[in-house]
C-alpha cells in the first residue's frame, strides 16, 4: 500500500511511538514514566495552570486529567495549591523534585528533537511543521468540534 493511501493516523501513531520510545530510553534515569511533557507545561506557564486549564491544553477529560496530576503527585513532582481567590480552583505546582529533573527533560526533548530532524534541512524542517499547520488548519475547516480524550468514558464503554 502507498504510504499516500494510508491513514495519516497510523503513520502517526507509528512517529508517535517511536518517539516516545526513544524518549523513554534517554530519560530512564529520572523516576517518572510518563506526564514529563505536563511537567513542561506547568514551568512554562510559569506555575498559574488550574487543573482545567492543563486538561484544556493537552485536551483530555477531567478525570483523565485527574489521574495524571494523582500519577505527578504520588511520585513527587506536583502538588495541588488552592486559589485563594476561587477555592474551586486548584492551580498545580512543580515540587523540588520536578524542579531538579526539569532541565534534563527539557535537554531530552531538545535532543530527540535534533535527533529525529537528522539529515534535514532547515528548509525542510520548516516545510515539516508549515505543513502540520496545514493539516491542522484543513481539518479545523471540516470540523471545528475538538474531540477531548475521554479514557472513563471509554473504559465505562469497553
Amino acid at each position: 500500500m502507498l504510504k499516500q493511501n494510508e491513514p495519516l493516523i497510523h503513520l502517526l501513531m507509528q512517529l508517535s511511538k517511536k518517539y516516545m520510545s526513544v524518549f523513554s530510553e534517554i530519560t530512564q534515569d529520572i523516576p517518572l514514566e510518563r506526564y514529563h511533557y505536563v511537567l513542561v507545561l506547568v514551568d512554562k506557564h510559569r506555575e498559574t495552570l488550574s487543573q482545567k486549564a492543563l486538561a484544556e491544553i493537552l485536551q483530555v477529560d477531567k478525570s483523565f486529567m485527574v489521574n495524571m496530576i494523582n500519577y505527578l503527585t504520588e511520585n513527587g513532582f506536583v502538588y495541588r495549591e488552592i486559589n485563594s481567590d476561587d477555592r474551586r480552583q486548584q492551580f498545580i505546582k512543580l515540587t523540588p523534585k520536578a524542579k531538579e529533573h526539569l532541565p534534563h527533560i527539557h535537554q531530552s526533548f531538545k535532543e530527540l528533537n535534533q535527533k529525529a530532524f537528522n539529515n534535514l534541512s532547515p528548509e525542510k524542517i520548516n516545510t515539516f511543521f508549515e505543513i502540520i499547520n496545514t493539516l491542522q488548519n484543513n481539518l479545523t475547516r471540516i470540523s471545528n468540534h475538538e474531540i477531548n480524550l475521554d479514557f472513563q468514558r471509554r473504559k465505562n464503554n469497553l
